[in-house]
């Protein structure tokens, strides 16, 4: 029997189901959940009870690793340790999860473009990307145009309000001045075309 973090009552459940409304839950068999976590790795493993879901995480990342070992116990579950920006994923793939990891690319020496850029070169039918509105390294506007340049189309796009919102504190990194409070998340499911 697969053992699961549950994830109920959390936001993050009610954002990736409401955004997998217009996917076809039956027909998603192969998903990457890119800068996993035990919360979207259980999230997936739950809604998509037939589907193999390999969690990437960057190499040596020994937080994530072990919640995911810790929290979740299933033969569906692959842990992949990846640089995302340094590594050219061969597989195909029905859904590709991103969850709040934009704005950790200059945590890890990555430029927020070049992950960005980096995730959607992921072979996916389909994408889910929800991260930090207020995240001054998440560049909202670019992901749209970047989107429409490229012939991917946003089939939902939704703004939820975060019930408990957090202070991110100040943290100077580069050019990039991290103090934000996390009030709301901005969610996308795309379409490849």
């Amino acid at each position: 029997m697969e053992k699961l973090f549950d994830t109920s009552k959390t936001i993050h459940d009610r954002m990736v189901h409401t955004m997998i409304k217009p996917l076809k839950k039956d027909e998603i068999k192969k998903v990457i959940d890119a800068g996993s976590g035990k919360v979207s790795a259980s999230i997936l493993l739950k809604y998509f009870p037939t589907a193999k879901v390999d969690a990437v995480i960057f190499p040596g990342d020994n937080r994530k690793k072990n919640m995911l070992e810790n929290s979740i116990d299933s033969d569906r579950l692959e842990t992949v340790e990846a640089n995302i920006c340094e590594t050219t994923f061969r597989k195909q793939y029905d859904l590709c999860l991103v969850h709040l990891s934009l704005g950790e690319a200059l945590h890890f020496n990555n430029s927020f473009e070049s992950m960005f850029g980096h995730i959607m070169d992921i072979k996916s039918d389909y994408y889910i990307i929800i991260d930090v509105l207020e995240d001054p390294c998440v560049h909202f506007r670019y992901i749209e145009e970047y989107l429409k340049e490229k012939g991917f189309k946003i089939i939902k796009k939704k703004k939820f309000r975060n019930p408990h919102p957090e202070h991110y504190p100040k943290f100077k990194y580069d050019k990039y001045k991290l103090e934000y409070d996390s009030k709301h998340f901005l969610a996308y499911t795309i379409k490849r075309l």
